[in-house]
């Protein structure tokens, strides 16, 4: 009987202690905040300040950062949310950066493209640790 006392206590001690956060959703808090940066500082850059959906998006990212960070029910219910307004958007600036002449000869053109790619990778990665992961949130 002690050593199921003793199992009963460490539990205890774990759960009073607080939530301890697996290494994957600190790598999607990451992801989720330096999406919502590149969502909320895009616009910016190419001086099209009327793209609102963009600003959504990077406000929800960086919520849900901070949701995961610290394993909340509610930061894990954003983070599955956004996946698809993660890859929707970035999905349509691609097809749209495609459709150009000349995209290929421009590096500029070039380094958006991938970053796109980037950024619809880590999202489906992110998205997939998230919901692996998701009987840790509390």
């Amino acid at each position: 009987m002690p050593k199921q006392e003793a199992k009963q206590e460490s539990k205890d001690e774990t759960i009073s202690a607080g939530v301890i956060r697996p290494i994957g959703l600190s790598f999607s808090s990451f992801f989720y905040a330096a999406s919502g940066l590149y969502y909320l500082i895009y616009p910016l850059i190419v001086q099209d300040t009327t793209l609102y959906p963009l600003y959504v998006i990077g406000a929800l990212s960086i919520v849900g950062s901070v949701g995961i960070m610290r394993v909340t029910r509610w930061g894990l219910w954003v983070g599955l949310a956004l996946f698809p307004l993660q890859i929707v958007a970035p999905a349509f600036a691609l097809m749209t950066a495609l459709q150009y002449p000349g995209v290929a000869s421009s590096s500029t053109a070039l380094v958006f493209i991938v970053s796109l790619v980037i950024l619809m990778f880590f999202a489906s990665l992110t998205f997939l640790t998230v919901l692996d992961k998701r009987r840790s949130f509390k």
